[in-house]
């Protein structure tokens, strides 16, 4: 499993890179929409939804909801916010689990407005920070995810011993965590190292590289919590060694709405 992890994402990586620097703004926000609509995909799987029909609706659903936003600067500010206020819904219902499922769980609205706050927000923070900050902000985000969640990964297998959530993901722990943000926190200083940014802000973007990989591991157990109640390891196949697409964006989910937000208070 860990060596075709390592070969697709030496495979994909640099094709990605590509996508965010050779791309035009364009054809890289078609890019990062049909990564959405795959997701959705994959995410109707795992709230349940058996019917075809209702599969494609929620994604059809979905795409329409980010492409409404996505021209409409208070809208999608207010949908940013939204989605803060959400995650920490999100950390509730994951402290809380199992108790309170049938709260975010079995209401079918629920369900539906999960996947829509779980990508749209996402999507629409990805291309504002694009057409915003350039593809230098974009690949540090994706650096920053990256390296949480590998550090996270490999400090994890080799000192990992105490849960972070044992109910919802119990090969997680504290100490991967940690793990993860320390080498988030490397990559950020490595980038600031070489920008014209002031010494005053260096602990501000700081505090946002640990906040940003914190949440990403919350977006992550989110994720997780559909799958124990669906009993599925991966949302999907498509990826060899990394499971579906939503398994390799669930991280941005939350990370991109908060990273941008974080860049623009600072």
């Amino acid at each position: 499993m860990l060596k075709q992890r390592i070969i697709t994402a030496f495979i994909l990586a640099p094709l990605f890179v590509w996508a965010i620097f050779s791309m035009s703004s364009h054809y890289f926000t078609q890019l990062l929409l049909i990564f959405v609509a795959l997701g959705a995909w994959e995410f109707s799987y795992l709230i349940k939804f058996k019917r075809l029909i209702a599969r494609l609706l929620l994604v059809v659903g979905i795409i329409a909801c980010a492409l409404i936003i996505q021209n409409n600067v208070q809208i999608i500010e207010f949908v940013l916010y939204l989605s803060i206020l959400w995650w920490i819904v999100n950390l509730y219902w994951i402290l809380s689990y199992p108790n309170k499922t049938n709260l975010w769980f079995n209401p079918f609205i629920v369900r539906v407005i999960s996947g829509v706050l779980l990508l749209v927000p996402m999507w629409v923070a990805l291309i504002t920070l694009q057409q915003q900050y350039g593809a230098k902000y974009f690949l540090l985000l994706m650096l920053i995810i990256w390296g949480a969640d590998s550090g996270a990964y490999f400090v994890g297998k080799a000192i990992g011993k105490r849960k972070l959530a044992p109910k919802v993901s119990p090969g997680k722990s504290i100490e991967g965590m940690i793990g993860g943000i320390g080498v988030a926190l490397v990559v950020m200083v490595m980038f600031l190292q070489y920008q014209n940014i002031a010494t005053k802000q260096y602990l501000s973007y700081l505090l946002l590289t640990i906040i940003v990989a914190s949440v990403s591991v919350l977006s992550d157990l989110f994720e997780s919590l559909f799958k124990r109640i669906s009993n599925i390891k991966d949302s999907g196949q498509i990826l060899p060694g990394h499971g579906g697409i939503l398994d390799r964006i669930d991280s941005l989910t939350a990370a991109a709405p908060f990273f941008l937000l974080g860049l623009d208070l600072i």
